[in-house]
């Protein structure tokens, strides 16, 4: 008998295999296809490749602007995507090694008692656990007048498994993986049209967020469809005519392949849930507590599994938690704040309450401000951001950081100190005392908490 059993070998499935053998517990993994999850496989690596890609064309090209002219004479879209490949291969490869003192069992799990996994693979067996750990991640949505055929109509997984980049494609959905992709392929010479059924792109962030990516995104080349929805119409040769209808009206545009980028749907039907008693919401998420127990003692869940956010660093602490639990530590980690970070140009970074959010719940707060503009390092930078912030929300009567929010180069990095001084629950005179090297963006998080004391350094004046 093992002491613990993880379904799904995802970002929360191998880091609770990897911490439970830690703790020295025997452990088997189960999964179904590929080590790593969606976000070795068709998320997080593969995604970031082809942005590195892209970047790298928006760096040349802006370079003649500052006196270097570098000619781009060709992109070799399949040869592209082989590299694409290669870091997909070099990172499902590196989650193979960090469970090689895991039993790796390929095949589907489902739970046939609340010890007991049975596996369907090569060849069907069942194994035994005194505890087990669902890390069943999510699967793509489709979206109305759509279905995925895996050529034409596709979804973030076929993509990515491409032999090569379209030269024309139709994005629906305008969440972080739908601008993420946009603004890459822009850059790479692809015509873009991203379609979103809200009034602003990333639904998720603040207008004053969104309007800088939608300008920088319009900047590359990208039709940007807000308020607006898609529907298919027809395969017409080798392309998709797809209608779109929105508040300018209804146009018909011809496209390569439409990438449906709408949502993910939860991977907890079918796995023998409600039959041992584990409980879900209406939409299919795993209910846990903050050990992610879930209702059966035994029975543990983490991951996408779980609910929003659908992020692979949610997932890891998520499996860490699960892992350390069952083991009994004493001081499991905190699941929060979870920060996220999306990869556009310029990159968006975000933690903790937004604005629109504080609002509505009818907090008291202030909102502090910081641009980009008044940075040493964004003006030396060649693709500069001048038109990015930072922002902090703050509880009006504490002074406590609510959240924060950064539209700039940089923010993927420098949105981990808002989350280092908010999940310590500092103050900001605490924060102030930090010095940050000059010029960096790091100087961001000190310029804004100084500014939030009244005492700005290099703010421009109101």
């Amino acid at each position: 008998m093992y002491d613990v059993v993880v379904i799904g070998g995802g970002p929360a499935g191998y880091t609770a295999a990897i911490t439970a053998l830690q703790n020295g517990l025997r452990v088997a993994l189960v999964e179904q296809k590929y080590l790593g999850g969606e976000c070795t496989n068709w998320g997080c690596i593969p995604s970031k490749a082809l942005i590195e890609l892209g970047s790298a064309v928006g760096v040349a090209r802006a370079l003649s602007r500052h006196g270097i002219t570098l000619k781009v004479e060709s992109i070799d879209r399949s040869k592209t995507l082989r590299h694409i490949s290669r870091a997909v291969t070099k990172a499902r490869e590196g989650v193979k090694y960090l469970l090689s003192e895991v039993d790796v069992i390929q095949g589907f799990g489902r739970l046939k008692n609340t010890h007991l996994v049975k596996i369907n693979g090569s060849e069907s067996k069942e194994v035994e656990a005194r505890n087990i750990v669902i890390a069943t991640g999510t699967e793509p949505k489709t979206v109305p007048t759509f279905s995925f055929d895996g050529v034409k109509i596709i979804h973030n997984r076929h993509f990515f498994e491409l032999e090569s980049l379209p030269n024309s494609i139709a994005i629906i959905g305008a969440g972080a993986i739908g601008c993420e992709i946009s603004g890459a392929l822009a850059n790479l010479d692809v015509e873009v049209h991203l379609i979103e059924i809200m009034d602003k792109i990333l639904p998720e962030v603040d207008k004053d967020v969104s309007d800088v990516v939608a300008k920088y995104l319009a900047r590359s080349g990208v039709k940007i469809y807000t308020s607006s929805s898609a529907q298919f119409k027809e395969y017409s040769g080798d392309d998709v005519l797809i209608r779109i209808s929105g508040k300018g009206g209804t146009a018909e545009i011809r496209v390569e392949k439409v990438l449906i980028a709408a949502g993910r749907s939860y991977n907890t039907k079918d796995i023998g849930l409600s039959e041992v008693g584990v409980e879900t919401d209406e939409r299919g998420v795993v209910i846990v507590n903050d050990l992610m127990r879930t209702t059966i003692p035994n029975i543990y869940a983490a991951g996408d599994i779980t609910g929003p956010p659908l992020l692979a660093h949610k997932a890891f602490r998520e499996g860490v938690i699960a892992a350390e639990a069952i083991a009994g530590v004493k001081e499991v980690l905190p699941r929060g704040p979870v920060p996220m970070v999306i990869y556009t140009h310029p990159e968006v970074g975000f933690v903790g309450f937004s604005e629109s959010q504080a609002t509505r719940i009818g907090v008291k707060h202030r909102v502090v401000k910081f641009p980009y503009v008044a940075l040493g390092k964004d003006s030396t930078t060649i693709r500069s951001t001048p038109d990015g912030f930072v922002k902090l929300i703050l509880e009006e009567e504490s002074g406590k950081i609510m959240g924060a929010a950064i539209v700039g180069n940089g923010a993927a990095d420098v949105i981990h100190l808002f989350t280092l001084a908010m999940s310590q629950r500092m103050e900001l005179r605490d924060l102030r005392k930090a010095i940050m090297t000059h010029p960096t963006y790091s100087e961001l998080f000190s310029e804004i908490v100084s500014s939030a004391l009244g005492r700005p350094l290099h703010a421009p004046k109101s």
